[in-house]
């Protein structure tokens, strides 16, 4: 199957849809600050040899990248600061949360049935959600990212996060933070700080992720 185009982003439908439904489940990718949907793609296209019935959509972020150049964003980084990011990412969550609602209606499943990837600002989108909603997703892969939100929900998604030890945008310290707060509050955390890695997902980052959604959707890895 090719990807389509659609209002919010792009779909890949699967190779091998079950007999009683669209999908078996579904994984959602949400990129970094300005960048658009079409950035992760690649990621999904390795990852769905391993997940022929499972469907993929990436998402633009929900504004216009104010940065100067085109792309898109989910929040604001100007005058961006340890005070001001949880407000920020708490705005931009409720837009976010209808793409969720709308794919999932969109191919018949419940959250149960979700697995959220994301990268560097969508990763930071992706934890919100594993902190703060009551309808926890099958898995949470977060790269190169963040916690930029208070843990509020008794829902424990099982979270795989990843980071570059030679990250310049996104210190690898915030991964041991955010592995402490998640351990701290009872939910599953695999962390995994890869050397000589910078602010980007690598081969074996790939490998973590799949194998993570692997655990998650009851695929087999090939």
């Amino acid at each position: 199957m090719a990807w389509e185009e659609f209002e919010h982003g792009w779909r890949l439908a699967p190779a091998i849809p079950p007999a009683d439904a669209p999908a078996r489940a579904l994984v959602v990718l949400l990129h970094g600050v300005g960048s658009n949907a079409q950035d992760l793609l690649p990621l999904a296209d390795r990852w769905s040899e391993t997940f022929p019935d499972v469907a993929f959509t990436s998402l633009d972020g929900s504004e216009r990248f104010d940065g100067g150049f085109a792309g898109r964003q989910w929040f604001s980084l100007r005058d961006v600061n340890e005070a001001n990011r949880i407000g920020r990412v708490a705005d931009a969550y409720p837009p976010l949360r209808r793409m969720l609602e709308n794919e999932l209606q969109h191919w018949q499943l419940s959250f149960e049935k979700l697995a959220l990837v994301g990268f560097s600002q969508g990763s930071m989108m992706a934890l919100h959600h594993a902190a703060t909603s009551d309808d926890a997703p099958a898995a949470v892969v977060a790269y190169s990212g963040r916690l930029a939100s208070r843990i509020t929900t008794q829902a424990r998604t099982p979270l795989t996060l990843v980071h570059g030890v030679e990250d310049a945008v996104i210190p690898v310290a915030e991964l041991e933070r955010a592995a402490h707060a998640f351990s701290d509050a009872g939910y599953a955390v695999g962390a995994f700080a890869l050397p000589g890695i910078g602010h980007t997902i690598s081969g074996e980052g790939l490998v973590l992720g799949r194998d993570a959604l692997v655990r998650a959707l009851g695929a087999k890895a090939p």
